[in-house]
């Protein structure tokens, strides 16, 4: 907790931060960076997989306005999934940055962009009974890992 305290010191205040090798703290950053968005893309490539027809009892009794709402939401949550390490690592590879050399420009930058990532105007509010099986089934390994989710009527019915 207190090191958690003495990093946001830092950045409210980076007078003073250690003074470091700015270019060196950069490189680090730049390399976290790209560690990420190359996950990303690799990620985003994964939504290319196809799924084989839908087997699941509960998913196939869902009208297929509501299905292909459950499947989007699916999708999103082993995209999150698939990125999740090397955000977490690129967030801490910022707050370091930030720390070391009082440059609070990358933060403020990557916080107005998770900030507008979190819209809850786009949260699908599901019952108890669809929060169960949403949770059931993105522990499935067929749903854990991005897929496409335009689905043909194969799929869908």
């Amino acid at each position: 907790m207190r090191n958690l305290l003495y990093l946001f010191f830092i950045i409210s205040f980076p007078s003073f931060a250690i003074t470091v090798n700015d270019s060196s703290a950069k490189a680090q950053l730049m390399k976290a960076k790209k560690q990420y968005e190359n996950q990303i893309n690799r990620c985003h490539l994964l939504e290319s997989r196809e799924l084989t027809p839908i087997k699941d009892s509960w998913l196939k009794s869902l009208p297929s306005e509501r299905k292909q709402i459950v499947l989007q939401e699916l999708n999103e949550k082993a995209l999150e999934r698939c990125v999740m390490t090397r955000e977490k690592d690129f967030t801490y590879q910022l707050m370091d940055y930030t720390a070391k050399t009082g440059d609070k420009l990358f933060l403020n930058s990557w916080l107005i962009l998770k900030s507008a990532m979190y819209n809850d105007s786009n949260d699908v509010l599901l019952t108890d009974n669809e929060q169960k099986n949403f949770k059931r089934l993105s522990a499935m390994p067929k749903y854990y890992y991005p897929f496409r989710t335009y689905l043909n009527r194969y799929c869908l019915s």
